[in-house]
């Protein structure tokens, strides 16, 4: 189990939001998104297919390019500077270390093994000698149970197994937060439960993580804090027992029952 919301309140926010939007084109699809997580806070998002979760996910490590007048920081300091339309590349480079993404699908390199594609990263920046970065990656193959998979290829992988190669990958940075976007979504029914477990270990060490999901009982149980978004907004924001429990809104009622129907 995380952190109580309480403990996790007591600490200085990793990621802060305020007024966040986003259009493309004329489509509105954030329309003044705010919220925070502090240090070791597992912040569950959910809501239907089209409510702007993933594209806030996209927006915090500036995948996507946030509206003027919108902004992100982390660990107080605002990514992209003081224009968010107008980010030096090298600033996003040295800012984004600070935060891992995991994706529904994988993206794994296919042309390299499991240990390669950890070391990749953290190579190409220089955080190490050769050795230390291999032996770096080798343990947190360890951590998500693939030490014997080291050398093998994405092909010869499990769906399973390269998410989990994924989170490992986006730990080799050694971010401040972790954001995951629906990554059990695009698995086979018995494959969810070894990712599930990892980022549950991960909570359990205190990662700050901001999670798309539709796995219910994941987010009641891991979560600290659950906001259900519909129509770019966010509708509600409580405790997981407060949301999923003693929803206020309709719309959040409505949702929990598909999703209940649905398991």
């Amino acid at each position: 189990m995380a952190q109580t919301a309480t403990a996790a309140a007591e600490k200085w926010p990793v990621v802060a939001i305020r007024d966040l939007h986003k259009s493309f084109g004329t489509l509105e699809v954030l329309k003044g998104i705010s919220f925070s997580a502090r240090e070791g806070e597992v912040v569950a998002l959910i809501g239907s297919s089209g409510s702007g979760k993933s594209t806030l996910l996209r927006c915090i490590n500036y995948l996507e390019t946030p509206d003027a007048g919108s902004a992100i920081r982390i660990n107080g300091q605002q990514i992209g500077g003081d224009d968010p339309t107008r980010v030096p590349a090298r600033l996003l480079r040295r800012q984004r270390t600070e935060v891992g993404m995991v994706f529904q699908h994988f993206n794994l390199f296919p042309n390299m093994t499991a240990l390669q594609n950890i070391c990749e990263a953290p190579l190409a920046h220089r955080h190490g000698t050769k050795a230390e970065i291999r032996d770096m990656a080798m343990t947190l193959l360890e951590r998500v149970g693939l030490a014997e998979r080291a050398n093998h290829y994405p092909s010869q992988l499990s769906g399973g197994q390269q998410q989990r190669v994924a989170i490992a990958r986006a730990l080799a940075m050694k971010p401040k937060l972790m954001l995951f976007d629906e990554v059990t979504s695009a698995l086979d029914p018995e494959l969810v439960d070894e990712v599930l477990k990892v980022m549950r270990q991960l909570a359990e060490g205190g990662m700050t993580m901001v999670v798309v999901t539709h796995e219910m009982a994941f987010a009641e149980d891991v979560g600290d804090r659950v906001i259900f978004m519909a129509d770019g907004t966010i509708l509600e924001d409580g405790t997981p027992a407060e949301v999923l429990r003693n929803p206020q809104h309709e719309r959040t009622r409505g949702f929990l029952s598909r999703a209940m129907r649905n398991r």
